[in-house]
């Protein structure tokens, strides 16, 4: 199931519906001004890699009908906002007040996290906006909204369009290999593309040579491996990164301060992990890799499960 942020909006009319002074009675549109208020399903309560515990940057892609009824649609501009701190629906600001146009026409929006940075890079020109994956930040959008003086538009969902993978690692004979210092992802196309004319939200790979990195798996502490006996309950994930979607496999270095041997020498071992049908969008895959006596690395177990949030924190934003 996908773990969802819901935005539920509100419309609040700047003044009545009037009616003309003539002999037609019929309603007539009025300006409006777009209020937002969002609430954080209890999964998703903790936006991984936002850095917002009290308020939480998003923005929204926005594009007026040229029109009344046309269907023809202006140039694409953004609008970025604000989620406010706390529990519950909490209202969203836009920095710059949004309205419906006065003679009806429709507006689309459509919202996406992260807003700005190093890693966002928006060309309203093109209809898009470039995200570089880096492992930790979550990436989400929305549908389009839909909506005009009339009929506004009243909800939105946020999905997540990365893959979570969590690691399990563990041993029968834990001293042989000593502590892991460092797990890396090969081959990750970190440049994907968001646009704003597809529905349902999903990202395009547009990384170029230099743009297939390596991606280490982020906030993971230097820890000794596990010994789990073979009927013994696993332990909790000792890491978890975002990835982008992949058709096949995935290629992790992994780095321990012991070679298998029981030799304190500090050794990089790779073992591809991958899930049939490839990993999923919005899902979080559970991997469990096993390092056993004969120096190798093995994966004994993928499964599927709720996403969890960095650091199992459930930070309030």
């Amino acid at each position: 199931m996908k773990k969802r942020i819901v935005i539920t909006a509100f419309v609040c009319l700047s003044g009545g519906m009037a009616c003309s002074d003539g002999g037609n009675n019929g309603l007539q549109p009025v300006e409006t001004t777009v209020r937002l208020e969002g609430s954080i399903g209890l999964s998703s309560r903790a936006v991984i890699g936002s850095g917002y515990a009290d308020a939480l940057a998003v923005c929204f892609a926005r594009q007026d009908e040229t029109v009344p009824r046309s269907g023809t649609y202006g140039a694409w501009h953004v609008c970025k906002a604000v989620r406010n701190g706390g529990d519950g629906r909490q209202p969203i600001l836009f920095t710059i007040p949004q309205f419906y146009p006065v003679d009806g026409r429709t507006i689309r929006m459509q919202g996406y996290f992260p807003m700005e940075g190093e890693t966002v890079e928006a060309d309203t020109a093109a209809g898009m906006v470039q995200f570089t994956v880096d492992g930790t930040t979550d990436i989400m959008a929305t549908d389009f909204l839909n909506g005009n003086a009339y009929t506004p538009f009243n909800t939105c969902i946020f999905y997540h369009l990365l893959t979570q993978i969590q690691l399990v690692c563990y041993s029968r004979d834990a001293d042989k290999w000593g502590s892991v210092t460092q797990i890396d992802v090969e081959n990750v196309h970190t440049r994907q593309q968001l646009t704003f004319s597809v529905v349902p939200p999903f990202l395009t790979d547009v990384s170029s040579a230099t743009d297939i990195k390596i991606v280490s798996v982020p906030d993971m502490p230097v820890f000794p491996i596990p010994e789990i006996e073979e009927e013994e309950e696993l332990p909790d994930p000792q890491g978890i990164v975002l990835l982008p979607v992949s058709g096949g496999s995935y290629r992790l270095q992994i780095v321990t301060t012991k070679d298998g041997r029981g030799n304190e020498t500090e050794t990089t071992s790779e073992v591809a992990i991958g899930v049939e049908g490839g990993f999923l969008t919005g899902k979080s895959h559970v991997i469990s890799l096993l390092f056993t006596e004969e120096s190798q690395i093995k994966t004994t177990f993928v499964g599927v499960a709720a996403w969890t949030e960095h650091d199992e924190v459930d930070i309030p934003i």
